[in-house]
């Protein structure tokens, strides 16, 4: 085989993993909801007490805590600022509820530090990816003559957005850790064992990975609950 189309192929195979990788982190999130996902938080408060807990500790108390029904829900705006939560994660009592929430309020921590990037853009725009690369790839497939070259391009794409958005990723695990340090620190997470705590974390930022998926239509089409 001739070295061009090896690595034409290499290529290729580095996109369509790119592409699976929303799809794994989604069963991981999946996996991590069925075998821990039903514990309730020990000490009864809500997603949004838990968000507003460590908003209060970071004194940084001019950012709402907001429920809302849109499709885009669970993430920081930094323009108002504020935390927009989902009805489940606003009201809801479990341990993944409340990770979630404080993941969110990290994010606030990090604004006040100035340590954060345009995330709410960059993960709208990687839900518009989600929703539109089927369509591209099924064009790229429609492509006469160097169909292995717009493969191949179509490949780097994708595998270029994942990059960046594995880079976006360390905000998320940052967060995730000064949320989840706020919360033991006003003892809130105690008569958790370690297991149940690390599993709600990993769930709260298995969501931002899994976004390129779970909030497409193609995502919701095989997986109606997702």
């Amino acid at each position: 085989m001739d070295p061009l189309d090896k690595a034409l192929i290499v290529v290729c195979l580095f996109g369509g993993f790119a592409l699976a990788l929303p799809w794994m982190a989604w069963v991981r999130l999946k996996k991590l909801e069925i075998k821990h996902g039903s514990k309730l938080l020990v000490r009864g408060i809500t997603g949004a007490q838990a968000a507003r807990i460590i908003l209060l500790r970071g004194q940084i108390e001019e950012v709402g805590v907001d429920e809302t029904s849109f499709a885009f829900t669970d993430f920081y705006s930094a323009y108002e600022p504020a935390i927009k939560l989902s009805p489940a994660v606003y009201q809801g009592g479990r341990l993944f509820d409340v990770a979630r929430a404080a993941r969110l309020a990290g994010h606030a921590l990090q604004h006040r530090d100035c340590k954060l990037g345009s995330l709410a853009a960059w993960d709208s725009f990687m839900i518009l990816w989600g929703n539109a690369w089927p369509i591209l790839f099924v064009m790229t497939l429609a492509a006469r003559g160097r169909f292995l070259f717009a493969l191949a391009g179509f490949s780097l794409l994708a595998g270029s957005l994942t990059v960046a958005h594995l880079l976006k990723h360390t905000h998320i695990q940052d967060a995730a850790r000064r949320g989840r340090k706020e919360l033991e620190e006003a003892k809130l997470l105690d008569g958790h064992p370690k297991e149940e705590i690390e599993a709600a974390f990993l769930a709260a930022r298995m969501d931002h990975l899994a976004l390129p998926y779970s909030k497409t239509w193609w995502g919701m089409l095989f997986n109606p609950k997702a």
